[in-house]
């Protein structure tokens, strides 16, 4: 008597294809190319980085200006107080003069 017990082979045919996934995926991460962009100081952290310093310096993420730009002293020339499409800036006060 022949028996064919096969009950194990799923369990050991998802091991073998998650360790081959799992080397691909390890070989991708250190790649060099994959490096550039997100390594440590990749590509896309740096530019993340200065998006998020400029957001946080003018209350904007749009609009962002060359850094000959950034470095000016007037407080008109700053982009979150002074909106130079519109001519006016980002604060309001009374439509009447204090008396």
């Amino acid at each position: 008597m022949v028996v064919n017990n096969e009950r194990g082979q799923t369990v050991v045919e998802y091991i073998l294809l998650l360790a081959v996934a799992m080397s691909l995926i390890v070989t991708f991460y250190r790649s060099a190319t994959f490096q550039r962009f997100f390594g440590t100081q990749g590509e896309l952290g740096r530019l993340y980085k200065l998006d998020s310093e400029w957001g946080y310096r003018h209350a904007s993420m749009s609009g962002r200006a060359t850094e000959s730009n950034q470095r000016k002293s007037s407080a008109e020339d700053h982009a979150s107080y002074y909106n130079a499409e519109k001519s006016q800036t980002h604060f309001f006060g009374p439509s009447d003069p204090y008396q």
